[in-house]
């Protein structure tokens, strides 16, 4: 049974449990002694140390990658001072020029956040909260952030604050994340205005609207949009929701830096996996090099974490960039760079990942809930020797239904793995459906008959 942290914590343990914050005119006018814990109170006592493996980070100033005098995040990021003074629209002026976007996958101008949630605000309260809560498990970026620059991050998140015209913030994590608690809690020892939140665990915790909905002791469902969060957020008010990486890069940006370098997790058979920091437009064949290259033959590149697109070895010249991802079929995603290697079966592999997908789905909305469900019965259908012709052109119409109709980015870029791997390695589906046989001889029955809840064409 979960149970809420002690008053005197710093942190506000899986909130869906607590007391939302109260607005600051009710807290104003209540004694200092009977504030809600919710409302950031901590204790002035140090943080515990917590015994916990730290993340392998490698930044591009280490030996496989050529040195900069470009700013960067990660090992010994200067954190600069904080001006209070500073103006808001200058500020957002100069956000906007450097051309700073989201590093949480969609790529959203954080200058345009910015100003919608100043032209929201209305004279009344506005908030903001800093996603590290890394739901991909395989790419715990914001958790690399923290262990090594959580003062820089801290320092993003007073600034988002300044130029927003909030009174309180929150830095929400994943509840596994110890070491980055750790490190924030050091960070944050003389503010309470800033407050520690984790998330509930598992995958759509860290969906933008689904924090919102923990935030405020509901469960992690997606929320209908629009209203977006700069309209109608936290408590239904003007809502900063920003990523700690976009954050952290505010403050250098606001010194004039560009923000040129992106955090990536590479995994898979490298030789070095580990959490990188590397420039945006990198070739997704120079990240794989940099991490020490791949130790085996090497058949496809999964981009983005689990709601990512796989792309064949051949478009490792594809570039890590917004544009270039979304041409070849993925995204930034979670920001994970997946080697894998010719033992893996395509079918098999996005079957297995819509089975990840349909259990962590938050199931508010039928085109995700059913949509990946459907599809996960369908490519184990395909993958034990079960499938039909027929099924393909399916799968297809059922990802363009999920893209169309689902409530969040789980549901509508899921289908980005379907209409890759359909695209990038039709002999895998090809040799299941016609031929009866694994390509790889790694598939093993998984259905006896065939998934048959719905008429299909």
């Amino acid at each position: 049974m979960s149970t809420r942290s002690p008053r005197s914590s710093r942190t506000s343990e899986a909130r869906r449990w607590g007391r939302a914050p109260r607005s600051r005119a009710a807290a104003d006018a209540s004694p200092a002694t009977s504030r809600s814990p919710a409302r950031g109170h901590r204790s002035r006592r140090r943080p515990r140390t917590t015994s916990c493996t730290r993340t392998r980070c490698i930044t591009w100033s280490s030996p496989r990658m050529p040195a900069s005098t470009a700013a960067r995040l990660l090992d010994g990021a200067r954190v600069p001072a904080l001006d209070r003074s500073l103006d808001a629209d200058a500020a957002i002026e100069r956000i906007a020029a450097s051309g700073l976007r989201g590093r949480g996958g969609a790529g959203f101008a954080l200058a345009d956040k910015l100003r919608a949630v100043r032209a929201n605000a209305a004279g009344g309260e506005t908030y903001v909260v800093a996603n590290a809560y890394d739901a991909d498990p395989d790419s715990p970026l914001a958790r690399a952030l923290l262990e090594q620059s959580a003062e820089l991050v801290v320092r993003g998140i007073e600034l988002a604050m300044l130029i927003t015209g909030a009174a309180h913030a929150f830095l929400y994590l994943h509840p596994a994340a110890t070491g980055a608690r750790s490190a924030a809690e050091s960070a944050l020892a003389d503010r309470d205005d800033i407050e520690i939140t984790l998330g509930p665990g598992g995958f759509m915790g860290g969906e933008e609207s689904a924090l919102l909905n923990v935030l405020e002791s509901k469960r992690a469902m997606a929320r209908q949009r629009p209203p977006y969060p700069a309209l109608q957020g936290y408590l239904m008010r003007p809502t900063l929701v920003s990523s700690a990486e976009t954050l952290a890069w505010l403050p250098l940006v606001l010194e004039g830096a560009k923000a040129e370098t992106k955090l990536v997790s590479v995994t898979g058979i490298v030789a070095s996996p580990g959490v990188y920091e590397v420039p945006l437009g990198t070739t997704i064949g120079d990240v794989l090099e940099r991490a020490g290259g791949v130790r085996s033959s090497l058949k496809a590149i999964h981009v983005g974490g689990p709601t990512g697109g796989i792309l064949a070895a051949a478009r490792r010249s594809a570039k890590l960039d917004y544009e270039d991802l979304r041409a070849a079929g993925t995204h930034l995603g979670s920001g994970q760079v997946r080697a894998l290697g010719t033992d893996v079966c395509m079918v098999r592999e996005a079957g297995r990942l819509f089975a990840y997908l349909a259990k962590e789905s938050c199931a508010i909305c039928v085109p995700c809930r059913v949509g990946t469900k459907r599809v996960q019965g369908i490519l184990e259908g395909v993958s034990s020797s079960l499938g039909r012709d027929a099924d393909l052109p399916w799968l297809t119409e059922l990802g363009d239904h999920m893209e169309r109709f689902s409530l969040c980015g789980f549901g509508i870029t899921a289908p980005s793995i379907l209409r890759t791997t359909m695209r990038e390695f039709p002999d895998d589906y090809r040799a299941h459906i016609s031929e009866r046989r694994c390509p790889t001889g790694t598939c093993t029955t998984l259905r006896a008959r065939r998934y048959e809840t719905m008429v299909q064409p």
